[in-house]
C-alpha cells in the first residue's frame, strides 16, 4: 500500500518592500498598554505653541524613522558612489566624442553631383544613378566614413554603458524609497495602536484627536537627490539625445547607403 505523499506548502510570496509588514500580536499588547500607562499621566500633551498633541514614545517613533531613512539613504550613496564616478566620467568622454564628431561632420567631402550623367547612362535610371553615385563617393572617400563609424560605434557604446550604469542606480534609488515608505507605514501602526490606547485612560480624550497628528518626516533623500542632482540630470540629458547628436543632420552616407541595400534585396526576395 502506497502512502499519499505529504502535501507541499503554498509558496509564499515575498514581503512588497513598499507594504509595511504587520505587527505581532505581542507587539500589539505592547504598545496599547504603553498607550494606557501614558494616558495615566496625561501623556500625550498639547504643545502650546503648535497645537499639536506629543509624547516621549510619539517623538521617538519619528526620531527612529529618521534615523532610518538617513542610514538607509547614507548606505546607498556609498554602495553607489564609484557608480556615480563613472556616470560622470562617462558623460565627459561622450562630450569629448560628440564634439570631435561634429568638427569631422564639419569635414565631410561635398557629395557627387547626380545631374550628370556619364557616356552610356542616359537611359538608366535616377536610382540607379544615385546608388552608383554614392558608391563611387564612399569609395573615394573610405578613410573618412571609416574614420566617422568609428567614432559613431565608440559614442554608441559608451552611451549604452552609461544607460545601463544609470538605470542600475535609478532602480536603487526606487527600491530604497519603497524601503523607507514601508518603514513609515510600520511606524504609523505602531503610532496608531498606541494613541488609541492612550485615549482610553487620557483625562483630556474628548479634547485630542481622534488620530495621531505626529509627522513622520525625514530629509535623507531630498539631501541624497541634491548630492547626485548634477550627474543624474546631465546623464539623462545625454540620454535623451538618442544615438546621434542634433548636429549630426541624419545619418552618415554609409548609413544611407546601406539601408538602400537592405530595400533591394528585401525587394527581390519578394518578386521570388
Amino acid at each position: 500500500m502506497k502512502l499519499p505523499k505529504p502535501s507541499r506548502p503554498p509558496p509564499q510570496s515575498k514581503p512588497s518592500p513598499s507594504k509595511p509588514e504587520q505587527l505581532s500580536v505581542r507587539e500589539v499588547s505592547k504598545l496599547t498598554k504603553a498607550g494606557r500607562q501614558d494616558g495615566f499621566h496625561s501623556l500625550p500633551k498639547k504643545d502650546e505653541e503648535s497645537g499639536l498633541w506629543n509624547s516621549p514614545l510619539l517623538q521617538q517613533e519619528a526620531n527612529a524613522y529618521d534615523e532610518f531613512c538617513v542610514y538607509t539613504w547614507g548606505e546607498l550613496q556609498q554602495e553607489h558612489e564609484q557608480s556615480h564616478r563613472e556616470i560622470s566620467s562617462l558623460c565627459q568622454e561622450i562630450r569629448q566624442i560628440e564634439e570631435r564628431l561634429l568638427a569631422k561632420r564639419k569635414e565631410a567631402p561635398p557629395p557627387p553631383d547626380l545631374a550628370v550623367r556619364l557616356r552610356g547612362e542616359e537611359k538608366q535610371s535616377d536610382a540607379l544613378i544615385s546608388r552608383r553615385r554614392q558608391n563611387e563617393y564612399e569609395n573615394a572617400n573610405a578613410k573618412y566614413f571609416g574614420e566617422l563609424r568609428r567614432m559613431e560605434s565608440a559614442l554608441d557604446q559608451t552611451r549604452s554603458r552609461l544607460s545601463e550604469i544609470h538605470g542600475m542606480v535609478q532602480a536603487a534609488e526606487r527600491t530604497t524609497a519603497m524601503t523607507c515608505e514601508r518603514a513609515a507605514g510600520s511606524a504609523m501602526q505602531r503610532v496608531t495602536i498606541y494613541w488609541q490606547g492612550a485615549l482610553r485612560t487620557h483625562p483630556y480624550f474628548s479634547e485630542m484627536p481622534p488620530t495621531p497628528e505626529i509627522a513622520l518626516e525625514s530629509d535623507a533623500q531630498a539631501d541624497y537627490h541634491a548630492q547626485n542632482k548634477h550627474i543624474r540630470e546631465e546623464a539623462e540629458r545625454i540620454l535623451s539625445r538618442g544615438h546621434y547628436t542634433p548636429s549630426s543632420g541624419g545619418p552618415t552616407a554609409n548609413t544611407t547607403r546601406r539601408t538602400e541595400g537592405r530595400n533591394v534585396t528585401q525587394k527581390k526576395t519578394t518578386r521570388k
